[in-house]
């Protein structure tokens, strides 16, 4: 065996061995940059409807935000509505019994909630609810909620509507 015979038969088993090992110590490595420019060719419409998913779900998740908000705008809307009502019956003299009042009390706080959701500023019906807030003390005081007869009935000298 010659001297030529023995380095071709070293740097094929050099070339046969570097195809499947790869040393540490070089910095660049053509099979794994080979490959992985082949995954990354194979995979870029993957990716590409990776990030359509993405954005298709970050506009879905802002919807529904917005959807919770505009909820929560009209629960707020329909518990001032009922808090405006309760405080036009208390005017006109109409009667309520104290677990209508709690439930009044209990709205208000709901629509304070709401209104932190919303970020909206307060104030559209304070001195109302303060009006209802007096007539309700004023019956505790007295003892003197509705208790029968007709629902929603006026008695004359009484406390709610004064």
């Amino acid at each position: 065996m010659s001297i030529g015979e023995i380095v071709a038969a070293i740097s094929g088993g050099a070339l046969f061995l570097g195809t499947f090992i790869e040393v540490s110590k070089i910095k660049i490595n053509p099979w794994s940059s080979l490959f992985g420019w082949i995954g990354n060719k194979m995979m870029a419409s993957v990716k590409e409807e990776m990030k359509e998913l993405r954005k298709e779900q970050e506009e879905i998740a802002k919807r529904q935000e917005e959807l919770a908000i505009q909820r929560a705008i009209d629960a707020a809307d329909n518990i001032k509505a009922e808090i405006f009502n309760f405080y036009n019956e208390c005017q006109r003299g109409q009667r309520h019994s104290e677990g209508e009042f709690n439930y009044i009390i209990q709205q208000n706080e709901k629509y304070e909630e709401l209104l932190k959701v919303t970020n909206d500023p307060n104030g559209v019906y304070e001195a109302e609810y303060e009006y209802i807030l007096k007539i309700y003390h004023k019956c505790q005081e007295e003892k003197d909620f509705y208790v029968g007869g007709e629902p929603g009935e006026a008695k004359q000298g009484r406390t709610q509507g004064a």
